[in-house]
């Protein structure tokens, strides 16, 4: 019996090749991924994810452009209200929040600055002109979002 399996094991050896470059030596190669296929994997991936946050961030700046125009509807609302009701125009947005013509988290534009108000306004003689610094938060500058602009 030892002598059947010998001679099976001798000719199971002689049917495989053996490898060309070294006899006599397997060689095994390695389960997974190499280094370069995971690293194009991944540039890859941050290629895709640059292109999503460069849309995402545009995305967003346009909706706080949009959130900035409401407000300043909501804002110039107040202002006729408090006119009417009071036959004056309010000394500024403290006196708008305090007597509930708008709320307290439409006082401050999306960028975190408060709102100008001028009343009377120089551009809406009959209201007042109300002013976001816009994106960059300074003002006096092309990205400002004024009421008397706003359709």
């Amino acid at each position: 019996m030892i002598r059947t399996f010998r001679n099976w094991l001798r000719r199971a050896a002689a049917a495989r090749p053996a490898p060309a470059m070294h006899p006599g030596r397997r060689r095994h190669r390695a389960a997974g991924f190499s280094l370069i296929e995971i690293m194009v994997a991944l540039a890859i991936v941050a290629f895709i994810g640059a292109g999503v946050a460069v849309v995402v961030n545009k995305a967003l700046n346009n909706a706080k452009i949009k959130v900035a125009k409401e407000r300043i509807k909501e804002i110039s609302q107040g202002v006729t209200t408090y006119m009417i009701d009071s036959s004056n125009c309010p000394k500024g947005m403290d006196d708008l929040v305090s007597q509930k013509y708008v709320a307290r988290a439409s006082a401050k534009d999306p960028w975190g600055k408060d709102f100008v108000l001028r009343c009377p306004g120089q551009n809406d003689t009959d209201g007042a002109d109300i002013v976001s610094s816009g994106p960059d938060k300074a003002e006096g500058t092309a990205d400002d979002i004024k009421s008397w602009e706003i359709q």
